[in-house]
């Protein structure tokens, strides 16, 4: 690890003293930010520090809970819920906060009912101290929220100014060589780093390889980072997405257990230093002081160790090497796995501590309770499967496995029947004797599906839903409140989405990259299943609530669904307005009607698919593509008896970003910086030279 470490360093600085001497090579960046402030601006020696600090960073963006506020948020719902609800808030709160859905799509294929007995357990029980404080209202846990939210969220704006917020999202598939028309594994990766549909110049990610030191590596990596973070060897290819171990809790402390921890000096530039005072519990860091509010995560003080973990997974010569490997992987993150012997395998790392059953997770915990995690830190088993019968591992973010309970702090791992995952998942169990070109097109093919978006034909469309096909987990129930109650124009409705093809782009696959027509089936789709959702929710939680959380909610509530989880509370009933709607088929009746008159006349989606748009801080937008649920970067590597036979990947922009100024100080670029583009932006993917 030392080593990597120097000899990265050493890399970067022989760049930055070539720089130093030829000030024409200087980038863009450093000379804009210089002229606007008036002062020489030259990047200073990169040093050890400086990589574990970014490694720092990235991982805890990277891990699934890190900067997720959940259990905070729950506090406030619960709050809000006994003020308004003082007879049903425990039913009301288990239906939007569950913790083990067994119809929820896995990773690793499990029997269900092996997961119904925590699904039908009591509501829960609250620490009487917290239930107190929330009594009592001696804290607005709203505000508190909101509060450490806009601070959270400043952070993360401000990393986004310097090109330095990293945040993975990402879906991968490996397939067995059963399911292969060549007998090979196959395994296709597409981390996605970059949201809000804001890409980020220069990229993020770059691809490389390295045959140094042991080492005989190819695939993507992280500027400023000694690492091949998804990659492939002579030996195994693996991915990497976002899990949800839980790793996370928050400690409602005493405030004599404060103490100053540290004071941190941050360098601005053209501006004095800025001193912050750190402040700690035996929890970890305050990041609330009234009341005292700490972060206790797993994996502090262990985050230097991953630069040594990535050279074991690099240089792993059996899937067993690669397991132990992933055993020290500190963030949850979900690994699919081939390698030359034919295997394929899973795994979902992450420190999640052992928690005493009887603590309630969703919610804060309270200092010297039985909440407190072992001393020693005794960690989860990895939820970790190899060679699946089905002959495929898949995912999207999704569930690790049937026994695998929903962490607190996310709401987006609340995991239910509905998850974008599913469209991985009905594909690969459909379909065998796959090519190389089935495995990796089908990135295209749940790139351009799309979930429900809430006001969609009144925003810019530039932004994504969350990927997925919505009306296959509720067509049944739609279509049979239609048919008990028909007109002509219901009828109608039900025909388009009838006649859809389940993708939001209109046109079938050779417009799935390139076309810029919303279909009218997702439209329709989009509208009638949002106003579904308004009409159940709104009267008790004013729609203050993700939008995945309650269609799951709703699937959980729908009588011909069939869910193995139901919900306590009735959400169809409406006590506000008792002429109403009050039931599930007169919500969707209803719902079908307001949403052709929000409509109006056909078609509806022309020209509505959006754009993605590459923004530079200084320069502005530069490059824009199609609206997808794309990845950042992508590699599909097909593994024979002696290694890699076939390997194709894409990334975006281009090889090179870097940016020079001209004498009228404009930028120039690199001529390969938007090499890949035509590449990248029509999912083509280009072959990569396979290792020797």
């Amino acid at each position: 690890s030392k080593d990597a470490l120097l000899g990265y360093c050493a890399g970067f600085n022989r760049r930055i003293n070539e720089v130093k001497k030829d000030r024409t090579q200087l980038p863009f960046e450093f000379q804009a930010v210089g002229a606007s402030l008036g002062i020489d601006f030259v990047p200073e020696d990169w040093t050890p520090t400086d990589i574990l600090a970014w490694a720092t960073n990235m991982l805890r963006f990277f891990d699934g809970e890190a900067t997720e506020r959940g259990q905070i948020d729950n506090m406030a719902l619960y709050q809000k819920l006994m003020a308004l609800f003082p007879t049903t808030y425990n039913h009301m709160f288990a239906d939007m906060r569950w913790t083990q859905d067994p119809d929820a799509v896995t990773y690793i294929q499990g029997d269900p009912r092996s997961a119904m007995a925590k699904a039908s357990t009591p509501a829960f029980k609250i620490h009487p101290k917290l239930k107190k404080l929330l009594a009592d209202n001696t804290y607005d846990f709203e505000k508190i929220y909101n509060r450490i939210k806009k601070n959270d969220e400043q952070i993360i704006a401000n990393l986004k100014k310097i090109n330095a917020f990293v945040k993975m999202g990402s879906y991968a598939w490996v397939v067995d060589g059963d399911k292969t028309a060549t007998g090979n594994p196959i395994i296709y990766s597409g981390p996605q780093m970059d949201h809000a549909f804001r890409f980020s110049v220069p990229s993020i990610v770059t691809e490389g390889s390295i045959k140094a030191g042991g080492l005989n590596i190819s695939g993507m990596t992280i500027p400023g980072m000694p690492a091949i973070v998804i990659g492939r060897t002579p030996h195994h290819a693996w991915s990497m997405q976002v899990g949800h171990a839980h790793t996370l809790d928050y400690f409602l402390d005493d405030p004599s257990m404060v103490f100053l921890h540290r004071t941190e000096v941050i360098k601005v530039a053209g501006q004095p230093d800025h001193i912050l005072p750190v402040y700690r519990t035996v929890h970890g860091p305050v990041i609330n002081s009234d009341p005292v509010i700490t972060w206790k995560y797993a994996h502090w003080g262990k985050e230097f160790g991953i630069v040594g973990t990535y050279l074991d997974l690099a240089r792993a010569q059996s899937m067993d090497d690669f397991g132990t490997a992933i055993r020290k992987v500190t963030l949850s993150q979900h690994y699919c796995y081939a390698d030359r012997d034919g295997n394929i395998a899973y795994w979902m790392s992450g420190f999640d501590p052992v928690r005493d059953p009887d603590v309630n997770t969703r919610f804060p915990q309270v200092a010297g309770t039985c909440a407190e995690w072992p001393d020693p830190l005794e960690l989860k088993p990895l939820a970790t499967d190899r060679n699946s019968q089905r002959g495929f591992y898949s995912g999207w973010n999704s569930k690790a496995s049937v026994d695998y309970a929903n962490p607190p702090n996310t709401s987006s791992y609340y995991f239910g029947p509905f998850h974008r995952a599913h469209v991985l998942e009905d594909y690969l169990a459909s379909n065998n004797n796959l090519t190389f070109e089935n495995i990796r097109d089908l990135a295209l093919y749940i790139a351009s599906t799309d979930s429900v978006r809430n006001r969609f034909l009144s925003s810019e469309c530039d932004t994504y839903g969350d990927g997925g096909n919505p009306w296959k987990f509720v067509k049944t129930d739609f279509m049979a409140a239609i048919q008990a109650d028909p007109t002509a124009d219901r009828n109608a409705a039900v025909d388009i989405l009838n006649a859809w093809d389940g993708h939001f782009v209109e046109g079938g696959p050779s417009m799935w990259a390139t076309g810029t027509d919303r279909s009218d089936g997702w439209v329709l789709m989009n509208e009638w299943i949002s106003e579904v959702l308004y009409l159940t929710f709104n009267d008790e939680l004013a729609m203050d609530e993700s939008r995945i959380v309650l269609f799951n909610m709703l699937l959980h509530g729908l009588p011909g669904f069939g869910a193995s989880l139901t919900n306590r509370y009735d959400w169809f009933s409406n006590l506000q307005d008792p002429g109403a709607p009050q039931t599930a088929y007169e919500i969707i009746v209803q719902a079908l009607d307001n949403a052709l008159a929000t409509l109006g006349e056909r078609p509806w989606g022309v020209g509505k698919r959006g754009q993605m748009t590459y923004t530079h801080e200084i320069v502005g937008p530069l490059h824009s593509l199609p609206t997808s649920s794309r990845s950042t970067y992508a590699h599909c590597v097909e593994m024979g008896p002696d290694g890699p036979v076939r390997i194709e990947s894409m990334l975006p922009l281009g090889e090179s970003g870097n940016i020079l100024m001209d004498a009228q100080m404009q930028p120039v670029f690199d001529p390969n910086f938007f090499s890949m583009a035509p590449v990248y932006d029509t999912f083509l993917h280009r072959p990569f030279p396979v290792n020797e």
